[in-house]
Protein backbone atom coordinates (compact mmCIF):
# COMPACT_ATOMS: atom_id res chain seq x y z
CA UNK A 1 0.00 0.00 0.00
CA UNK A 2 2.88 2.38 0.81
CA UNK A 3 4.44 1.70 -2.59
CA UNK A 4 1.19 2.52 -4.38
CA UNK A 5 0.83 5.74 -2.37
CA UNK A 6 4.46 6.69 -3.07
CA UNK A 7 4.15 5.99 -6.80
CA UNK A 8 0.91 7.96 -7.11
CA UNK A 9 2.42 10.96 -5.29
CA UNK A 10 5.52 10.75 -7.47
CA UNK A 11 3.46 10.65 -10.70
CA UNK A 12 1.25 13.48 -9.48
CA UNK A 13 4.30 15.63 -8.73
CA UNK A 14 5.85 14.96 -12.13
CA UNK A 15 2.52 15.58 -13.89
CA UNK A 16 2.01 18.98 -12.27
CA UNK A 17 5.61 19.96 -13.03
CA UNK A 18 5.23 19.11 -16.70
CA UNK A 19 1.88 20.89 -16.99
CA UNK A 20 3.17 24.02 -15.25
CA UNK A 21 5.92 24.61 -17.82
CA UNK A 22 5.35 27.10 -20.61
CA UNK A 23 4.95 25.72 -24.09
CA UNK A 24 7.85 26.22 -26.45
CA UNK A 25 5.67 27.18 -29.40
CA UNK A 26 3.51 30.26 -28.84
CA UNK A 27 -0.16 30.30 -29.69
CA UNK A 28 -0.50 32.84 -32.47
CA UNK A 29 -4.22 32.72 -33.18
CA UNK A 30 -5.76 36.11 -32.28
CA UNK A 31 -2.55 37.42 -30.68
CA UNK A 32 -2.21 41.18 -30.74
CA UNK A 33 1.08 41.69 -28.90
CA UNK A 34 4.58 40.53 -29.80
CA UNK A 35 6.96 40.27 -26.87
CA UNK A 36 10.67 40.22 -27.69
CA UNK A 37 12.97 38.84 -24.99
CA UNK A 38 16.58 40.01 -24.74
CA UNK A 39 19.44 39.47 -22.33
CA UNK A 40 20.05 43.22 -22.36
CA UNK A 41 18.10 46.00 -24.07
CA UNK A 42 20.94 48.54 -23.96
CA UNK A 43 21.12 50.42 -27.26
CA UNK A 44 17.95 48.86 -28.65
CA UNK A 45 15.88 52.02 -28.21
CA UNK A 46 18.01 53.90 -30.74
CA UNK A 47 18.29 50.84 -32.98
CA UNK A 48 14.50 50.44 -33.07
CA UNK A 49 14.05 54.15 -33.88
CA UNK A 50 16.47 53.75 -36.81
CA UNK A 51 14.71 50.61 -38.05
CA UNK A 52 11.30 52.31 -37.92
CA UNK A 53 12.62 55.34 -39.78
CA UNK A 54 14.31 53.17 -42.41
CA UNK A 55 11.05 51.24 -42.93
CA UNK A 56 9.18 54.51 -43.63
CA UNK A 57 7.51 55.14 -40.27
CA UNK A 58 7.62 58.62 -38.71
CA UNK A 59 8.32 58.81 -34.97
CA UNK A 60 5.48 60.47 -33.05
CA UNK A 61 6.50 59.97 -29.42
CA UNK A 62 9.89 59.01 -28.04
CA UNK A 63 10.43 58.85 -24.27
CA UNK A 64 13.48 56.97 -22.99
CA UNK A 65 12.54 57.35 -19.33
CA UNK A 66 9.14 55.69 -19.76
CA UNK A 67 10.44 53.34 -22.45
CA UNK A 68 7.84 54.33 -25.04
CA UNK A 69 8.40 54.61 -28.78
CA UNK A 70 5.36 55.27 -30.98
CA UNK A 71 5.00 56.14 -34.65
CA UNK A 72 2.54 58.34 -36.51
CA UNK A 73 0.03 56.59 -38.77
CA UNK A 74 1.89 55.98 -42.02
CA UNK A 75 1.18 53.85 -45.10
CA UNK A 76 1.56 50.13 -44.55
CA UNK A 77 4.53 48.76 -46.52
CA UNK A 78 3.05 46.35 -49.06
CA UNK A 79 -0.48 47.61 -48.35
CA UNK A 80 -3.31 47.62 -50.85
CA UNK A 81 -3.91 51.35 -50.71
CA UNK A 82 -2.13 54.52 -49.66
CA UNK A 83 -5.08 55.17 -47.33
CA UNK A 84 -4.31 52.03 -45.30
CA UNK A 85 -2.16 53.35 -42.49
CA UNK A 86 -0.45 51.75 -39.54
CA UNK A 87 0.68 53.04 -36.16
CA UNK A 88 3.32 51.06 -34.22
CA UNK A 89 3.60 51.16 -30.44
CA UNK A 90 6.49 49.72 -28.46
CA UNK A 91 7.13 49.56 -24.74
CA UNK A 92 10.56 48.79 -23.30
CA UNK A 93 10.95 46.93 -20.01
CA UNK A 94 14.06 45.51 -18.32
CA UNK A 95 14.66 42.68 -20.77
CA UNK A 96 11.62 42.81 -23.06
CA UNK A 97 10.14 44.95 -25.80
CA UNK A 98 6.40 44.69 -26.42
CA UNK A 99 5.07 45.56 -29.88
CA UNK A 100 1.50 46.37 -30.78
CA UNK A 101 -0.13 48.24 -33.61
CA UNK A 102 -3.24 50.03 -34.78
CA UNK A 103 -4.47 50.13 -38.36
CA UNK A 104 -6.29 53.23 -39.59
CA UNK A 105 -8.58 52.29 -42.45
CA UNK A 106 -10.48 54.84 -44.56
CA UNK A 107 -12.98 52.95 -46.73
CA UNK A 108 -15.16 55.96 -47.61
CA UNK A 109 -12.66 58.84 -47.27
CA UNK A 110 -14.82 60.56 -44.65
CA UNK A 111 -14.92 57.73 -42.11
CA UNK A 112 -12.01 56.29 -40.19
CA UNK A 113 -11.99 52.84 -38.66
CA UNK A 114 -9.32 51.65 -36.27
CA UNK A 115 -8.39 48.03 -35.83
CA UNK A 116 -6.00 46.45 -33.40
CA UNK A 117 -3.30 44.61 -35.36
CA UNK A 118 -3.84 40.90 -34.74
CA UNK A 119 -2.64 37.63 -36.18
CA UNK A 120 -5.23 35.77 -38.23
CA UNK A 121 -4.99 32.83 -40.57
CA UNK A 122 -6.78 34.65 -43.44
CA UNK A 123 -3.76 36.76 -44.50
CA UNK A 124 -5.86 39.01 -46.78
CA UNK A 125 -6.71 42.13 -44.79
CA UNK A 126 -4.60 45.18 -44.00
CA UNK A 127 -4.33 44.05 -40.36
CA UNK A 128 -2.60 40.87 -41.56
CA UNK A 129 -0.10 42.85 -43.64
CA UNK A 130 0.49 45.09 -40.62
CA UNK A 131 1.16 42.01 -38.46
CA UNK A 132 3.75 40.93 -41.01
CA UNK A 133 5.38 44.37 -40.74
CA UNK A 134 5.58 44.01 -36.93
CA UNK A 135 7.18 40.57 -37.33
CA UNK A 136 9.67 41.99 -39.85
CA UNK A 137 10.71 44.76 -37.45
CA UNK A 138 10.96 42.26 -34.59
CA UNK A 139 13.23 40.05 -36.69
CA UNK A 140 15.53 42.96 -37.48
CA UNK A 141 16.11 43.47 -33.73
CA UNK A 142 17.34 39.84 -33.40
CA UNK A 143 15.75 38.89 -30.05
CA UNK A 144 16.82 35.89 -27.96
CA UNK A 145 13.23 34.62 -28.00
CA UNK A 146 9.75 35.75 -29.01
CA UNK A 147 6.39 35.19 -27.34
CA UNK A 148 2.88 36.34 -28.15
CA UNK A 149 0.06 37.70 -26.03
CA UNK A 150 -3.62 38.40 -26.50
CA UNK A 151 -5.02 41.49 -24.82
CA UNK A 152 -8.73 42.10 -25.29
CA UNK A 153 -9.39 45.70 -26.21
CA UNK A 154 -12.80 47.14 -26.95
CA UNK A 155 -12.90 48.84 -30.33
CA UNK A 156 -15.92 51.19 -30.53
CA UNK A 157 -15.38 52.14 -34.19
CA UNK A 158 -15.45 48.49 -35.27
CA UNK A 159 -18.63 47.90 -33.25
CA UNK A 160 -20.29 50.95 -34.83
CA UNK A 161 -19.30 49.77 -38.30
CA UNK A 162 -20.76 46.31 -37.66
CA UNK A 163 -23.99 47.94 -36.44
CA UNK A 164 -24.27 50.16 -39.56
CA UNK A 165 -23.50 47.22 -41.81
CA UNK A 166 -26.11 44.92 -40.25
CA UNK A 167 -28.92 47.51 -40.12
Amino acid sequence: MKKLYFISCFLLTIGTTVLAQETATPVLNKSNRIILHFKDTTGLFTQLARILTDRGHDIDMKDRELGILRTKPSPVPGGHSFDDQMEIKSIFRDSTITFSGVVHWYPLRNEEFRYEVTFTKKRRHVTDISWDELIMIAGLLKPASVSYLTVNIYSPSFQAWQYKRNN
